[in-house]
């Protein structure tokens, strides 16, 4: 095991700023899909009218609560050392103006770039 975290400490102290990036960026994706893939699903919850605090698409989880989603996007950066993981908001004003109310609106969001 030192083996391997040495040949991959000494692959990201070798690498320009731009490879490196797309190595920190593979690793997150890899930890989202794995997070991701064990929360209830959409079309899971929407189906069999359950109750849920958080479900995930292929792109965000969304959440009921600003705390809920805070704690998962920090969470996902503390595990994998980067900040990528961002929480935001469906506003539902900002949605009725924009004329796209949907089943997001007025749900957190947790995405990452």
């Amino acid at each position: 095991m030192a083996r391997y975290n040495m040949n991959i400490t000494e692959y990201i102290n070798s690498t320009d700023a731009e490879e490196r990036f797309d190595f920190e960026s593979h690793v997150f994706e890899n930890v989202w899909y794995r997070f991701v893939k064990h929360l209830p699903q959409e079309e899971d919850w929407a189906t069999n009218s359950v109750d849920v605090w958080y479900y995930a698409d292929a792109d965000e989880i969304l959440c009921r609560t600003e705390e809920l989603a805070d704690m998962i996007a920090d969470m996902l950066d503390d595990i994998t050392g980067e900040h990528m993981a961002h929480s935001g908001y469906y506003d539902p004003e900002e949605d009725e103006k924009d004329d796209c109310v949907d089943g997001r609106t007025g749900w957190y969001y947790v995405d990452y770039d």
